[in-house]
């Protein structure tokens, strides 16, 4: 066995960080565009329909 099997290689350490911090960073992102997402109002229930349609 070898000496330091439990021990992790530096560039993968640094993957690591580097994941954690990108999902500390977009995790609160997704996260307040959902609750702004649900505060919307629904373009049938307030009668602008139309504006949906149009776009099709």
């Amino acid at each position: 066995m070898a000496k330091n099997a439990h021990s992790t290689p530096t560039p993968m350490q640094a993957a690591d960080s580097r994941a954690s911090i990108l999902t500390a960073l977009i995790v609160p992102f997704l996260i307040v565009l959902s609750i702004v997402g649900l505060g919307s109002s629904d373009p049938v229930t307030t009668g602008h329909a139309y504006a949906v349609e149009a776009v099709r």
